[in-house]
């Protein structure tokens, strides 16, 4: 098992992970090449480049979803790291889950991870997922891959959004008494 502090970019600059994932060593290697060659060229066409990626999880002795009594998780092998949004040199921050990230870097990014990952989990696959992306190397029979992750858009705005209302009437203060008029 390694920790995977950052990875080291052609040039020398460092993509941080935070904090930083315990990882078996081929999966790291995986994690590391999948930013460093693929992920960073990604994120640079958003227009600046990728300082550090935010994780959730990673080695965790524990059942799958953390369910008790569950099959083991590819967490407690050391096999398996959540990613929850990669933050940018000039200060962004861009969450992997975001409806309001471009739809075309979201699903280039999620192309890119099925490709690398024999599994890959995010909104879509199950309610453990909504808010990050899974990323693992489970060997399954026959070299089965999953990528489960629907790269959602932002819902439709309401019709009703657009109509504008009519102003307030203005409170009119009516005389008190003896209730004639």
């Amino acid at each position: 098992m390694v920790r995977l502090d950052a990875v080291t970019r052609p040039g020398g600059a460092h993509i941080a992970l935070k904090p930083a994932p315990l990882l078996r060593c081929a999966f790291a290697e995986s994690v590391a090449v999948w930013l460093r060659d693929e992920a960073a060229a990604r994120v640079e066409k958003l227009g600046a480049a990728l300082s550090a990626v935010e994780t959730y999880d990673s080695y965790d002795c524990r059942g799958r979803n953390r369910v008790p009594g569950a099959r083991l998780s590819e967490h407690a092998k050391g096999n398996a790291v959540d990613l929850r949004s990669f933050l940018l040199a000039d200060g962004r921050v861009v969450t992997l889950t975001d409806v309001t990230v471009a739809k075309d870097f979201r699903d280039d990014l999620r192309e890119s991870a099925c490709r690398r990952f024999s599994t890959v989990l995010g909104p879509g696959s199950d309610g453990a997922h909504e808010s990050h992306i899974h990323v693992d190397l489970i060997e399954r029979r026959g070299g089965y891959r999953m990528c489960q992750w629907d790269v959602r858009t932002p819902p439709p705005k309401e019709v009703a959004d657009d109509v504008p209302l009519p102003t307030p009437r203005p409170n009119i203060d009516r005389p008190t008494g003896s209730g004639k008029m």
